[in-house]
């Protein structure tokens, strides 16, 4: 699918984390404005939001385990801007732009072409 930004999107995170399948994670808070995102650390010590979907919560609720690789890259994007859809997650797409780079933006910002 095709989508076209209709609101600017610039990325408040410029050291996105990433983690590998099966990376332990220390766990925060979940996002209040996008459910089924929560705050993680990674092994690495960076901080980030991740998709509860990509999470093995421990029973303690204070750590798990990552069940997929992720990369909370986003893009920044200016009106106009034609992005491809590859999936959506959490009121978020991930997409690619013409450049062929490859992260995040808010559903709300886009709309199909």
């Amino acid at each position: 699918m095709k989508v076209q930004v209709i609101k600017t999107h610039i990325s408040n995170y410029p050291n996105p984390i990433k983690f590998k399948c099966s990376e332990s994670l220390l766990l925060g808070e979940i996002d209040t404005e996008y459910p089924n995102w929560i705050k993680v650390t990674t092994t690495e010590g960076n901080t980030g939001w991740a998709p509860l979907q990509y999470i093995s919560v421990s029973s303690q609720l204070e750590s798990g385990v990552s069940t997929a690789d992720y990369d909370a890259n986003e893009l920044n994007t200016h009106l106009g801007e034609k992005l491809d859809v590859i999936y959506e997650l959490n009121k978020w797409f991930r997409v690619k732009n013409s450049q062929n780079i490859v992260g995040w933006v808010p559903v709300h910002t886009v709309e199909a072409v």
